[in-house]
């Protein structure tokens, strides 16, 4: 069952995909609950880039690679072209009024409107040393319980690693998906385009979801932080530390990044918590691996999860190790056993960093009592530190998401099919013929078991008229996680 059950079966994929994902954007006011637009589309740009989606989608026979025009039309989709056009076309995201912009652009459209509402939102939370997402704050005055219940805040959220597969969300991996098949099955040209630009903005959400888990308050359940104000205006509130990321970085500046991340399923991009389990956050698998949640939880305080406030006035030396251990909310980061006291003593404080030199806190010693607090500059130190691995994750999970690879080759009159280099479980195996006119048609469809690389998956006979054979495996690869693979061949006849 999809997201879209609940729509009827005579409206378009296109159309329930995107129906269902925005019918209430257009109302909604804007939540300050993420990284803010611009940082997310930044990082998704860059994971674009870093995960070579120019190269693969040219591949699958888009010669415009990620700069391929495609158009979904206002009739297939009307509230998500209207909830787009509220945006400034300058972004690089918004299609033109035929519905027609770049699959690069429609990836960052997704990127853009994964929290176009303040429900959406409140998913974009996980705690890997608790397991919960979003709780609203227990202290709040009566103002902003009536703003929560205006825009239909929840009181809590589903945790971001389990929303990304959430039959409640319209733009999750089953819908990522489906429209990724269709956009190889489907007839014409222009029915492909449509999908694809689907399955693109499908793709973008799922990126901003990870993208968020690299803000320290969303993994560290310190929903307070993301109601400080933001602003002039007394209701402009929002977590200061994106906002800061969003000043100094815009979209064009975020960092590029890093080598993308690898992992073996879509939730250990997240966390290396199972479902359900939780511990120490920071906790990584026996090979080492931790999701984008584990790390920035361990690495990085939050304002409300800084240490306590400490009496070393009258504390024996011997016992202030102890004292800063005890002042710690959560184990990680430590506070190390000796720190620069005197130089807390003076009026700017001191600085407490990692082993890379990054700021994770200022201290200050007053009146014997030892405090600490997060500025701006040390914000920032963090945000250009943290952003490339958030966007060297993203761009592991778009590789992810588009890993599925089918080898396809001529053989006689036709074509053979084996496993590419993702190894291969149960599923269905489609090869499909696309003739002159660009008009594709199934030509065999078989249960296949699946194999390790090079494994042989069949064999079907071409057209004579054939210009290029497609084969489409949709199933799980030998982890059991869901994917769709893809070959494509070009008869050596073809013009």
């Amino acid at each position: 069952m999809t997201a879209f059950r609940h729509l009827p079966t005579g409206v378009s994929a296109s159309r329930r995909l995107f129906a269902a994902a925005l019918c209430t954007a257009v109302l909604a006011p804007a939540p300050a609950q993420a990284w803010e637009t611009q940082t997310h589309v930044g990082l998704a740009e860059q994971a674009a880039i870093a995960a070579r989606l120019d190269a693969h989608l040219r591949a699958l026979g888009w010669s415009g690679g990620m700069f391929e025009p495609l158009t979904v039309p206002t009739a297939d989709a009307p509230e998500l072209l209207a909830s787009l056009a509220q945006h400034s076309p300058i972004h690089g995201y918004v299609p033109d009024t035929r519905g027609r912009q770049t699959a690069l652009g429609w990836l960052l459209a997704g990127s853009a409107l994964a929290d176009a509402t303040p429900a959406w939102a409140a998913n974009h939370f996980y705690d890997p040393q608790t397991g919960d997402g979003w709780r609203a704050p227990s202290a709040l005055d009566e103002r902003w319980l009536a703003r929560m219940r205006t825009q239909n805040t929840p009181a809590r959220g589903v945790p971001a690693p389990d929303w990304v597969i959430s039959r409640d969300n319209p733009l999750q991996l089953t819908g990522f998906l489906d429209q990724y098949e269709k956009a190889m099955r489907a007839p014409t040209a222009g029915e492909r385009g449509r999908h694809l630009a689907g399955a693109l903005v499908a793709a973008g959400a799922i990126l901003h979801a990870l993208g968020d888990m690299a803000v320290p308050s969303r993994v560290r359940s310190d929903t307070a932080a993301h109601r400080e104000q933001v602003g002039n205006d007394e209701l402009d509130r929002g977590s200061r530390f994106e906002r800061l990321a969003t000043v100094a970085w815009g979209r064009l500046g975020v960092p590029t990044a890093s080598r993308p991340v690898r992992r073996s399923s879509l939730r250990a991009f997240f966390t290396a918590r199972a479902p359900g389990t939780a511990g120490t956050a920071g906790t990584a698998t026996a090979d080492g691996e931790r999701g984008l949640a584990d790390w920035v939880a361990a690495g990085y305080f939050s304002p409300a999860t800084l240490p306590r406030v400490v009496a070393i006035g009258a504390t024996r030396r011997e016992a202030l190790a102890p004292a800063l251990t005890a002042s710690l909310r959560r184990p990680a980061p430590v506070v190390p056993r000796r720190l620069n006291l005197m130089a807390a003593s003076q009026a700017r404080g001191a600085t407490l960093r990692d082993d890379a030199g990054v700021c994770q806190a200022r201290y200050r010693v007053e009146d014997g009592r030892l405090s600490w607090w997060l500025d701006d500059d040390c914000l920032l130190e963090q945000a250009a530190a943290i952003l490339p691995v958030a966007a060297a994750y993203e761009a592991g999970l778009l590789a992810f998401l588009l890993r599925g690879e089918l080898a396809i080759t001529a053989d006689g009159d036709g074509v053979a099919i084996a496993v590419g280099a993702t190894a291969l479980g149960a599923g269905t195996l489609t090869v499909l013929g696309e003739d002159g006119r660009g008009v594709r048609t199934a030509l065999t469809t078989a249960a296949v078991a699946g194999g390790g690389t090079a494994t042989a998956l069949g064999r079907a006979t071409l057209p004579a008229d054939s210009r290029r054979a497609v084969a489409l495996f949709r199933g799980v690869d030998a982890a059991g996680e869901p994917l769709v693979a893809v070959g494509v061949f070009v008869p050596s006849s073809s013009p």
